[in-house]
């Protein structure tokens, strides 16, 4: 009898054991909640979880080991999920950046938090690199690979770890491989110097049009082809940019890199979509976009009444800062 009641012990101290490793307990407090309920969902996952009127909740969840969403439907944060976890949240509603973890999974989760933290850093901005001289650039880069060895790691989850350290040298190696090229670019291509031109370009209205044509006016240009999805997406915006500085001292410039067997499809989008300021074809010549290394598009550009450059990579119509750029130059 003693055996037998031993083994029923046994077996359910296994069971149990097996059952506390298919499934997860989240619980935590939402301070300022205006929500019934939260979301935690990935690409093929969703929970909705209740929330108490003080804003408490508490759950389990069965899940496959990764990066989820926690949403109020509103606000967002990043967590690391596994089954087996005990993890208590506290957050802000007012706040999603604000957020403690504690029990297990507190450690995973804080890691993603100073990757985060990290991602917002000027550490994580490839421009921050590229502007600087060789000897420079390779103590950044020591920086850069000191801070993420010097992250805790102490009971991180492994599958994590080789997730985001597989991400920070991807990181390296695009540093690394594109230093060259984009430090001369940043240099040849840096605020106040000359502005490589375009030359004798067909325009719309027939007539053809030159970079030294517009000296005296901000030139915005917009380097784009019927083709290109991303640039059929900026034209509604540049089409309002386009009205709201009417008369101003700036002009608008289109130029196509559409091959010569697309001039007709060139005409015809201008005309369908009501196009407005300079629209150039460049058909054949290469040259405006080789001078700015110009590899993908729509590329926007800001050139000066001088013809000196503003800014080579310009921020797009659909980007606030592109007006709040004009309205600090005083155009």
């Amino acid at each position: 009898m003693k055996k037998f009641i031993l083994l029923l012990l046994l077996a359910s101290t296994i069971i149990g054991c097996k059952e506390s490793k298919e499934y997860l307990s989240i619980s935590g407090k939402i301070k300022n909640a205006d929500t019934k309920e939260i979301e935690i969902l990935s690409n093929d996952f969703i929970k909705t979880i209740a929330v108490n009127n003080d804003g408490t909740f508490n759950d389990t969840l069965k899940v496959k080991k990764g990066i989820f969403t926690l949403t109020d439907g509103r606000n967002k944060a990043l967590l690391f999920l596994a089954n087996g976890y005990d993890l208590n949240i506290d957050v802000d509603a007012q706040d999603f950046a604000n957020i403690n973890f504690d029990g297990k999974g507190k450690e995973s989760n804080e890691y993603i938090l100073a990757k985060i933290a990290f991602s917002k850093s000027e550490l994580a901005d490839p421009k921050s690199y590229f502007s600087l001289e060789k000897a420079a650039f390779d103590a950044r880069i020591d920086e850069l690979k000191e801070l993420n060895a010097n992250i805790s790691k102490e009971k991180v989850d492994t599958f994590l770890i080789s997730k985001i350290e597989s991400d920070n040298n991807r990181f390296i190696d695009y540093l690394n491989k594109n230093y060259e090229l984009k430090y001369s670019a940043a240099i040849n291509f840096a605020k106040g110097k000359p502005s490589p031109k375009f030359n004798n370009l067909e325009n719309f209205d027939g007539s053809t049009t030159s970079l030294d044509d517009l000296i005296g006016k901000y030139v915005y240009i917009d380097v784009w082809a019927t083709w290109c999805g991303p640039c059929k997406q900026q034209i509604p915006f540049l089409k309002k940019i386009e009205e709201a500085y009417h008369g101003k001292n700036i002009e608008f410039v289109s130029i196509s890199t559409d091959r010569k067997n697309k001039y007709g499809a060139w005409r015809q989008m201008i005309e369908s979509k009501e196009m407005g300021g300079i629209q150039l074809f460049a058909g054949d010549d290469y040259s405006f976009s080789q001078a700015y290394q110009i590899n993908s598009i729509p590329r926007f550009i800001l050139i000066d009444p001088e013809g000196n450059i503003v800014n080579a990579n310009a921020p797009r119509p659909s980007d606030p800062s592109l007006t709040k750029l004009f309205d600090s130059l005083g155009i």
